[in-house]
């Protein structure tokens, strides 16, 4: 994850209270095979659809059998919001746009959740159907994301 954020401008800091990765202005698109990593393709394909250059995440055709089917349900959402994201055979190709306020299905999928959550970190008027299915993997994340989403307001 670390050398995925540092390619797409992500600044990394490692102290004592663990790792912080902060994304300044422009978000860069990647070109990656996520196959080894693919739980994480809803969290770096958020990224890309916010990114300022074009992204291929390939390798991760296995995703069609989660939850849901992950690829699709991705480009719905992204495409849904404003997005310009299309399937290939094995991945997703995300192209830069602006994206707009509007409410991110989760299809019941935490890390679809997660996706959405981090759309609404950076566009403003998001809403995350059924946040609360991230508690399987991340008890408390609601609170947090609500806590991250004020604070965001605040500055």
């Amino acid at each position: 994850l670390r050398d995925l954020l540092q390619q797409m401008g992500a600044v990394i800091t490692l102290d004592h209270h663990g790792l912080t990765a902060t994304m300044h202005d422009e978000i860069l698109g990647i070109d990656v095979d996520l196959h080894d990593v693919g739980a994480l393709t809803p969290s770096i394909a958020a990224l890309a659809a916010l990114a300022s250059t074009p992204s291929h995440l390939h390798g991760i055709s296995h995703l069609r059998g989660h939850e849901t089917d992950r690829l699709k349900a991705l480009v719905h959402e992204i495409n849904h919001l404003g997005g310009d994201a299309t399937e290939t055979p094995d991945g997703l190709r995300i192209r830069p746009t602006m994206l707009h306020a509007g409410r991110f299905s989760t299809y019941h999928d935490h890390r679809m959740a997660t996706a959405g959550a981090i759309i609404g970190l950076r566009v403003h008027g998001i809403s995350v159907e059924n946040i609360e299915t991230t508690a399987k993997t991340l008890p408390g994340f609601p609170d947090r994301w609500h806590s991250l989403l004020s604070t965001h307001e605040d500055s």
